[in-house]
């Protein structure tokens, strides 16, 4: 029996089921059992700080727009560092054996263990930030692009040879698009990590950002805002994904990712 396939309207509410489900239980714990508001505030309450937050010009300037700053440049950098270094690895047998190995090991390194040593290397302002968020996703990105631009069929290869291309131009006309689609896959997936490394690294020593305002809110016992801080943040990783998807249908429709 063939299973019938949902309709763009069932899918959605399939998409939204659980945050449904998820809302009502919270509602009903915070309802129907003497939990302290302290640790778990009701919706509607974390709601309405949501929206006072929102609408307000000093969170915005001061905590919204630092930390997608912070992510964005952070994201761009270990992109632009990552790309190179994974081709290389995989085009040259010798890149290969010197540099998977250093990135293979470092990969495995705590980045929490790492943000000290950025504080002392690059101070507490937003470089600090920037820097803990790019360790934390660059030595993941070097070894999928190399996995990536590894994959593709010897035969590909062999055809760019039989037409006369030299191995820069192998990379550039065919390695580089056949291998796009994973490689925006794999970058998708790391600007989410770079959303949790932001909170991280605003969480060790910042005085500005939504993760030093989510700390902040903690000591205050403001647990509100925590959640509605925490509600930011995965709106914001949620967007994202939403971007590079919209942008994927859009580039690789030859090919869904």
């Amino acid at each position: 029996m063939i299973a019938k396939v949902p309709s763009v309207f069932q899918s959605q509410l399939l998409n939204f089921a659980p945050f449904c489900t998820l809302l009502i239980v919270w509602y009903f714990l915070t309802q129907t059992t003497p939990i302290d508001p302290i640790f778990l505030p009701p919706p509607g309450q974390v709601f309405s700080s949501f929206l006072q937050l929102f609408f307000s010009g000093d969170f915005i300037l001061n905590y919204f727009l630092t930390s997608v700053f912070r992510v964005t440049t952070a994201f761009f950098l270990s992109v632009i560092i990552a790309l190179p270094i994974g081709i290389l690895c995989s085009q040259f047998t010798l890149a290969s054996y010197l540099l998977e190995p250093i990135f293979g090991f470092t990969r495995y390194l705590p980045v929490a263990a790492l943000a000290p040593l950025c504080i002392l290397w690059f101070g507490i302002g937003d470089e600090q930030k920037i820097a803990v968020i790019t360790f934390g996703v660059v030595f993941q990105l070097v070894l999928l692009f190399a996995f990536d631009t590894a994959s593709i069929p010897h035969e590909f290869i062999e055809g760019g040879r039989t037409f006369g291309l030299n191995h820069w131009e192998i990379v550039h006309q065919i390695v580089l698009p056949w291998s796009m689609p994973a490689i925006w896959n794999d970058m998708r997936i790391s600007a989410g990590w770079a959303w949790s490394y932001l909170v991280l690294a605003e969480l060790v020593a910042g005085n500005n950002g939504l993760g030093y305002f989510i700390i902040q809110s903690q000591r205050y016992l403001q647990t509100e805002k925590v959640f509605a801080g925490i509600l930011f943040v995965g709106i914001l990783g949620a967007l994202t994904d939403m971007l590079f998807r919209i942008i994927a249908s859009k580039l690789f429709r030859w090919k869904s990712i």
